[in-house]
């Protein structure tokens, strides 16, 4: 996950430090994945309008 995430060294500092690092890089993994099938998402609905409006042009 460190070098998906492009993460270096924990910053924060001690036992609960690393606990809220690694909460936190889930949730920015997360992020990333939603992220991800969004644009997918978009990508499949604007192809479909676009197929759509050319088709009603012919």
């Amino acid at each position: 996950m460190k070098s998906d995430g492009r993460l270096a060294r924990c910053p924060l500092k001690g036992t609960i430090g690393d606990v809220i690092f690694a909460v936190l890089c889930g949730c920015g993994h997360n992020i990333r994945k939603l992220l991800a099938h969004l644009r997918a998402l978009i990508t499949a609905i604007l192809t479909v309008l676009l197929m759509a409006i050319s088709s009603g042009n012919h």
